[in-house]
C-alpha cells in the first residue's frame, strides 16, 4: 500500500473585504488576502468596516513605553510605536503558524500634541486627575492629533517582512470651557482609555470648537489617507508583493 502523507489544512475564513466595499483595485487584491488589525480598539475597526474592510483582531501585546525623547519629533514616536505594535502581532501569528502567516497586518497609534513651547506628546490618560490636568491644558487652544498607520507584509528577505508607515495629523481647536464643564466631562468616565483623555465622537464634542483634517483620524484612523495610500500601493506593485 502506498503512503499518504499529512498535510495542515489551510484555514479557511471570509473575505476581508465587505460587499458594499467600492469596487476598486485596492479590494480586489485584497479580497483573499489575511489581513489582520493588530489593535483591540473597536473605533478603529468600526471605521475601517464602515469603508468595506472587515480584517481579523489579533491586540499587540507591545507594552507601548517608548522614550519620548527618543525621537525628533511626535510622528516618528508615533510611528514608532504603530511598527514595534505591528510586528510584535505579525511574529507571533508567524511563530502560532508558519503555514498561514498574515499576508498584511495593520496597525496604528494616536497621540496629542500640545502647541509650542510646550509640544508635550500627551497619551492615554493615568487616571481622572491627569485626564482633567490634560482638558485644562487643552481649554481654549489648539491641539494636534496625530495617528501613524504601519504596514507589515511578509518578504523573502531578512528579517522576512517588509515595514511602511503613514503619518496623518488634524487640528482641533478646544472652546474656552468653564471648570464645571470639564469636571462634568471627567465624571462622566468618557475619554479615560483615549489618546488625550477625550473622545471627539462622544460628550467630548462639547469641548471642541473646530477642527482642521480628517474627523476619523481624531477618533484613531485616518480612513481618507490610509485607503489613498493604499490604493498607491497598489498601482505600483507593492500591496501584496508575495501575493
Amino acid at each position: 500500500m502506498g503512503s499518504t502523507e499529512s498535510t495542515i489544512p489551510t484555514p479557511t475564513r471570509p473575505s476581508p473585504v465587505l460587499p458594499h466595499a467600492l469596487k476598486l483595485p485596492l479590494f480586489n487584491k485584497l479580497a483573499s488576502a489575511r489581513v489582520v488589525l493588530a489593535s483591540s480598539s473597536p473605533r478603529r475597526l468600526d471605521i475601517l468596516r464602515t469603508f468595506g474592510l472587515a480584517p481579523e483582531v489579533v491586540p499587540s501585546t507591545f507594552p507601548e513605553k517608548l522614550s519620548h525623547a527618543d525621537y525628533p519629533d511626535a510622528g516618528q514616536y508615533a510611528v514608532a510605536t504603530a511598527t514595534a505594535k505591528g510586528v510584535e502581532v505579525y511574529e507571533r501569528l508567524v511563530q502560532l503558524n508558519p503555514e498561514d502567516p498574515p499576508d498584511l497586518v495593520i496597525s496604528a497609534d494616536t497621540i496629542v500634541v500640545l502647541p509650542p513651547p510646550s509640544s508635550s506628546i500627551l497619551e492615554k490618560p493615568r487616571n481622572i486627575v491627569d485626564q482633567y490636568s490634560m482638558l485644562q491644558d487643552y481649554n481654549g487652544s489648539t491641539v494636534e492629533v496625530i495617528t501613524a498607520v504601519t504596514l507589515v507584509q511578509p518578504q523573502i528577505a531578512n528579517p522576512g517582512y517588509s515595514l511602511a508607515s503613514l503619518v496623518n495629523s488634524t487640528t482641533v481647536i478646544f472652546a474656552d470651557s468653564p471648570p464645571e464643564l470639564l469636571r462634568a466631562y471627567v465624571d462622566s468616565n468618557e475619554g479615560i482609555d483615549r489618546a488625550g483623555g477625550f473622545a471627539i465622537q462622544g460628550l467630548g464634542g462639547m469641548l471642541i470648537k473646530e477642527i482642521k483634517g480628517d474627523y476619523n483620524n481624531c477618533v484613531g484612523f485616518p480612513a481618507q489617507a490610509f485607503f489613498e495610500w493604499l490604493a498607491e500601493l497598489t498601482e505600483e506593485g507593492s500591496l501584496l508583493e508575495m501575493d
